[in-house]
């Protein structure tokens, strides 16, 4: 296996899942989760990715305007699962006033590869900062 060549499918990966969540592409969300996945946002209950993803939000993405990007501190590849530390930065319309919020978070992926296509089998996060924007 080719470790950097590998780094660089993940850093892809994840940049094309932050850019559907960008677009607010609710559909597309669940091609980036394997069929056993989980998912468990902040303060959230978990979610399992195969019967309940592409299901949420009912459009929030797009009346809310978020916006998400991923920093990768870490990648480490054992086997057919890679584990991925990352900053995301994100920034959002809250709901209840409209005022534009950022927030980042400390980001954690777990990825499993299959016929060598990556794919998010564990997502965890929390969010450390929110900041309004003026």
């Amino acid at each position: 296996m080719n470790y950097t060549k590998e780094k660089e499918a993940i850093s892809t990966f994840l940049g094309n899942f932050a850019q559907i969540l960008n677009n607010g592409n609710t559909k597309a969300i669940a091609d980036f989760f394997d069929r056993d996945a989980i998912f468990i946002p902040d303060g959230m209950k978990k979610i399992i990715a195969g019967n309940q993803l592409g299901k949420t939000g009912n459009g929030f993405l797009k009346r809310s305007d978020f916006k998400i990007g991923y920093t990768i501190k870490d990648i480490t590849i054992e086997n057919q699962f890679a584990f991925v530390e990352a900053f995301a930065d994100t920034t959002e319309n809250r709901m209840s006033d409209l005022k534009t919020v950022q927030k980042r978070s400390i980001d954690f992926f777990v990825l499993k590869n299959e016929s060598a296509n990556w794919k998010i089998y564990r997502y965890i996060f929390n969010n450390v900062r929110e900041l309004e924007l003026i």
